[in-house]
């Protein structure tokens, strides 16, 4: 067997376990604000090994972090979640009504976002952005309360970063504003980020957008 094949073995023998232990362990006991760092660094270490053992040489591994870092930040949004939730009924059926032109009566649950929005729209990693979703629930005559569901997708440069967990729970008919408090993790990288926000009730449902901006 090659020599120098064998030394790549060797070496990365005694790397693994400490890429192991440093990337899962650290991730299986980090919170929301570490998750992106847990993710690039553990990306960073296992792209080095791999950038290792295709060149045998440093070279190798910095190109291999680079790339596993990228990937691995990406992966780390995974982790972030919503901190703090609550949602409370805003206006009632004939307000809604009144506000927003909405029919008297539905043969089906329909769902409709009014307005989606994000607070502050200016961060610096480690903050929190406060995410409002502002909706109508109008139900048929024979219904009291239906089981809705609000979620909300964030996004960059056309790509999904994490999906949040969804808040189930039983919504009667009027106006309904659910408010989500998402920590950014403290390595965000900065430009335009989109909160795809979406609630859904049955077959009904809808979305909105809006963005805020991380700057360092």
């Amino acid at each position: 067997m090659n020599k120098t094949y064998m030394r790549r073995k060797l070496v990365a023998a005694a790397i693994l376990p400490v890429l192991i232990s440093g990337g899962c362990a650290t991730q299986q006991g980090n919170d929301q604000l570490m998750g992106a760092g847990a993710g690039m660094v553990g990306g960073a270490a296992l792209g080095c090994l791999t950038g290792f053992l295709a060149g045998g040489n440093a070279g190798g591994c910095a190109k291999g972090a680079a790339i596993g870092a990228a990937v691995g930040a990406v992966t780390g949004w995974g982790a972030v979640k919503v901190s703090q939730y609550q949602a409370s009924q805003v206006r009632s059926v004939q307000e809604d009504q009144q506000v927003y032109g909405l029919t008297k009566s539905v043969n089906a649950t329909q769902i409709k976002i009014n307005k989606g929005t994000s607070n502050p729209k200016m961060v610096k990693p480690g903050d929190s952005v406060l995410l409002f979703t502002d909706y109508s629930v109008q139900l048929p005559a024979n219904m009291t309360s239906t089981q809705v569901s609000e979620s909300w997708i964030l996004k960059k440069d056309g790509n999904t970063l994490a999906e949040l967990p969804p808040q189930n729970n039983l919504r009667t008919a009027g106006g309904w504003n659910a408010d989500a408090t998402v920590p950014i993790p403290t390595n965000a990288e900065p430009g335009t980020y989109v909160i795809e926000h979406k609630v859904l009730a049955g077959s009904s449902y809808d979305t909105d957008e809006s963005t805020f901006v991380v700057s360092r």
